[in-house]
């Protein structure tokens, strides 16, 4: 099975704001299924499935799908159910973000959106150096999960 890469550390800024701004959700009983809901696109649904035991993950949105990416949908969902672990108040920092502003003025730039992000935060008196070292956390235990593509019905 192919191993999924690693994310752009945009997309876990991305993630963690779907947790902070409560677009995530799963099963409670189950924990292997969850539904991200898009910031720019409110009838986008996004459906994660995870299966810890094979160590694989889907999520239905294109980069996970055609890229192989580990893409914000899935990252959120591993975020929420506590797989990858990260300190509450970085929530805070990043809750409301407006990804339609971001990605029209950087279109699939993702550093340039990573940049853009960091400043915004300086911009606003919070800690970046806080803000960095929980990215840089989150993107390590991410490249440590070594995840595999879930393929249903295998």
């Amino acid at each position: 099975m192919k191993e999924r890469k690693l994310p752009p550390k945009v997309k876990i800024i991305e993630a963690l704001s779907a947790i902070a701004d409560k677009r995530i959700d799963y099963n409670d009983l189950l924990m292997n299924e969850g539904k991200c809901f898009s910031a720019s696109s409110p009838w986008k649904v996004y459906t994660i499935i995870y299966n810890e035991r094979e160590n694989q993950i889907s999520s239905n949105d294109s980069w996970s799908m055609n890229q192989w990416f580990l893409w914000y949908p899935a990252i959120a969902f591993l975020l929420k159910i506590w797989k990858l672990k990260y300190e509450e108040p970085i929530l805070e920092m990043v809750k409301n973000t407006d990804w339609i502003k971001i990605k029209g003025l950087v279109h699939k730039d993702y550093e340039s959106s990573y940049r853009l992000i960091l400043w915004n935060l300086h911009m606003q008196w919070f800690n970046v150096d806080y803000f960095i070292s929980q990215i840089e956390n989150i993107y390590n235990q991410i490249s440590q999960l070594h995840l595999e593509h879930l393929v249903e019905n295998s």
